[in-house]
């Protein structure tokens, strides 16, 4: 347990960590130094890229090689070293508002690409960082300081919008579920190609309590269904409550009546239509459900440039007929 310990803390940086006293990136940051730790990859091949924003600080107070650059564009970052560097493990860290503002195209396409890079996508369902504006995941009706009475716009379910991308892993953890965070958090760092995991954060100063459904002891059974491979959809007190799938709909039973037994969660399923229906899911109608949604493998983009493979890599001609010279 202390070797664990000595090698949790050489991740360790001299920065001071700077979040609002509460914030949940606290415990990401924990959990992503202790996945980090029992890793095989040697810390001078781990590399944390980010933009801006509250998460876009972590690559800060991790002691791997970092990046941090303009708003968006850690994925394409990210997309350059894996082709040149294939050998490196990366990660991008970014919160809602980046992620679905102004990295959207790179990350939609990275995940149709499958780039094999490993995105932590913190999501608070606010920018935190702008003074409390809403993001593309903020929940209809949330009150921000620009919509007093509540926001209009229909929220992005980012978990369903990987899924549509085609990236290969998907998955879905909650800061305060720290246990489940770094099974999810290792799952991710095996995967070879695009890994997605949607970290849902408490955001104390501009949208406190919003997962508080999902951690409260009286009401989170009912409200949360943690996912597994291969084991049936439950939920609720005693894992009474399950979901299943009629065609294309998914629909709720309880499991002492004669209704139909709940479905079998397939993370491994090459078709996304199921995976991608329970990410979509939110409550009161059906539970959130936590936990690895999608799992497939599939060749990486850096596997078929010609970069990424040294034995067919052939050397740039700059002295060709076809070449000038730019005045």
């Amino acid at each position: 347990m202390q070797n664990n310990h000595h090698q949790h803390t050489g991740f360790n940086t001299d920065q001071e960590i700077r979040w609002c006293p509460g914030c949940g990136d606290y415990a990401v940051l924990s959990q992503v130094k202790k996945v980090l730790a029992q890793m095989a990859v040697p810390k001078e091949n781990q590399v944390f890229l980010s933009g801006i924003g509250c998460a876009a600080r972590m690559p800060n107070y991790i002691n791997t090689y970092g990046f941090r650059g303009l708003l968006g564009q850690a994925i394409n970052v990210g997309l350059g070293l894996k082709v040149c560097r294939p050998e490196l493990a990366v990660w991008v860290v970014m919160g809602d508002g980046e992620g679905f503002g102004s990295a959207t195209s790179a990350l939609l396409h990275a995940a149709r690409r499958n780039v094999d890079i490993k995105v932590l996508f913190v999501n608070n369902e606010t920018q935190g960082l702008s003074r409390g504006q809403p993001s593309p995941t903020t929940r209809e009706g949330t009150l921000t300081p620009i919509n007093p009475d509540g926001t209009e716009d229909p929220s992005w379910s980012a978990c369903h919008m990987m899924i549509a991308s085609g990236a290969t892993f998907v998955a879905r953890s909650i800061d305060v579920d720290v246990n489940h965070l770094e099974q999810v958090l290792t799952r991710a760092s095996t995967h070879r190609g695009f890994a997605f995991v949607e970290i849902l954060q408490n955001c104390k100063v501009y949208n406190d309590m919003v997962f508080d459904h999902m951690v409260d002891h009286s009401s989170r059974t009912e409200q949360v269904l943690y996912l597994e491979h291969g084991k049936p959809l439950l939920y609720g007190p005693r894992l009474r409550k399950g979901l299943y799938f009629e065609q294309a709909n998914l629909k709720t039973l309880n499991v002492s009546s004669s209704d139909p037994f709940p479905s079998i969660h397939d993370e491994l399923d090459i078709d996304s239509n199921r995976a991608a229906i329970l990410a979509s899911r939110s409550n009161p109608e059906n539970p959130e459900c936590l936990g690895v949604f999608r799992a497939v493998e599939n060749n990486c983009h850096h596997q078929n440039h010609w970069m990424g493979n040294p034995e067919t890599q052939n050397p740039a001609d700059l002295a060709g007929d076809d070449c000038f010279v730019v005045e």
